[in-house]
């Protein structure tokens, strides 16, 4: 998240001070956002794909994860063609900060998480099965799930 922040506040600099700022300045936060965004959010396209699918298909789905992150660069890269500088550095920075809030939104934290117990878990699901054990834990929740009541109208 700390990564999209950055990377979105430098893209937002470069957009609003665009006009004011040197080529030399514009250049240097153009390569810290690249920097920043190269250390945290494209270190996830791969590992938490690794982490949070089981075993037996976590192959697959990572390729598709792929895939969908490879569609959505050549839908960026299409369209990036249609707007000016300004507009693309404010619509990344925008963009930055909304990928910051799904990943803390979203995504579990398994750091301290023996995969073994998300395949278990995983199995458990599949087979309708009622899974109870480490992988449950509010620690290894994502904010959504661990607060999922209070989003989600109970019926």
């Amino acid at each position: 998240q700390t990564g999209f922040i950055i990377t979105g506040t430098l893209f937002l600099l470069c957009g609003c001070l665009n006009e004011r700022l040197s080529s030399t300045w514009l250049v240097v936060m153009y390569f810290g956002s690249s920097f920043f965004g190269q250390c945290g959010p494209n270190c996830t396209t791969f590992l938490i794909p690794c982490e949070v699918f089981p075993t037996n298909m976590r192959a697959m789905c990572h390729g598709i994860s792929a895939s969908a992150g490879k569609l959505g660069a050549l839908i960026a890269s299409i369209l990036f063609n249609f707007v000016g500088e300004r507009e693309l550095f404010l619509f990344s920075g925008y963009a930055s900060f909304a990928a910051s809030l799904i990943t803390f939104l979203t995504i579990p934290e398994t750091t301290t998480l023996d995969l073994y117990e998300i395949d278990k878990q995983w199995h458990k699901v599949l087979n309708n099965e009622r899974y109870e054990g480490p992988a449950t834990d509010p620690r290894h929740l994502s904010f959504y799930e661990r607060n999922q009541n209070r989003f989600c109208c109970s019926r």
